[in-house]
């Protein structure tokens, strides 16, 4: 299997041809290891011309070679430290010690808050449906206020947005820091004020470059996110061995 597999969630609006993926494979590892990056050095690596390598750049999207670079630049040079490498659309901020002992906390004390708003209430319905299968029965905040439900001790609060700014969603953050617990958050955006304010992030690709909040094209965030949830809930629900 090709090491990038998803070339259509990085480049939606891209026009490959065959030989490009293996080009834009050779240029992401030549990111990662920190090698020199230009025109003329990618071009005698992968034995082609630098006509070719700016064509390419125009096919994935972009105006020349350095706009093309600057992405994938941002895309991979730190992916290597905080990506799930069984989930390559995701990455983390925190390492997984950190990242088990608040599932297992969340998951063991059953006491665990949904909330997501549009598109994203139906990644909280099919997370609270997969957690009654577990015998973990959540409490969705979708219009309810965290004070009218809380029994005043901390609770887990797992939030979507694909912005990252959810107004409402950043006041449940507060509400539920203000008991003691811990804040997981699902977004699509990098140093977005989710990222910021949670305890635990997960940055999940939607396949754009810009947040489309209408959700009219292309957008893989939502299945990504539930491919995410049954990973995290398989991996922190699974029944011990007799």
């Amino acid at each position: 299997m090709a090491k990038i597999y998803h070339l259509n969630r990085l480049f939606p609006n891209s026009n490959f041809r065959d030989g490009d993926e293996k080009i834009i494979e050779n240029i992401i590892e030549a990111i990662k290891s920190k090698s020199v990056i230009d025109i003329r050095s990618i071009a005698q690596m992968n034995y082609t011309s630098q006509s070719s390598i700016s064509r390419l750049s125009k096919r994935a999207g972009f105006n020349n070679f350095k706009e093309f670079i600057f992405f994938l630049s941002n895309e991979f040079s730190h992916k290597s430290i905080n990506q799930l490498e069984a989930l390559p659309f995701v990455m983390v901020n925190q390492d997984w010690d950190l990242i088990d002992s608040y599932f297992n906390n969340a998951f063991s004390n059953k006491k665990i808050y949904l909330f997501g708003e549009g598109f994203c209430q139906t990644l909280v319905n099919y997370t609270y449906r997969k957690l009654l299968l577990k015998k973990i029965y959540a409490i969705d905040l979708e219009g309810v206020e965290i004070g009218l439900v809380s029994d005043q001790t901390p609770y887990t609060l797992i939030t979507f947005s694909q912005s990252g700014e959810n107004k409402n969603g950043l006041l449940k953050m507060e509400e539920c820091k203000k008991y003691g617990g811990k804040v997981i958050a699902l977004t699509a955006t990098e140093n977005s004020s989710y990222t910021v304010k949670s305890d635990l992030s997960f940055i999940v690709e939607s396949g754009s470059t810009s947040i489309d909040h209408e959700n009219q094209n292309l957008n893989y965030f939502f299945g990504n996110c539930l491919n995410l949830m049954e990973y995290l809930i398989n991996r922190y629900t699974k029944i011990p061995k007799a």
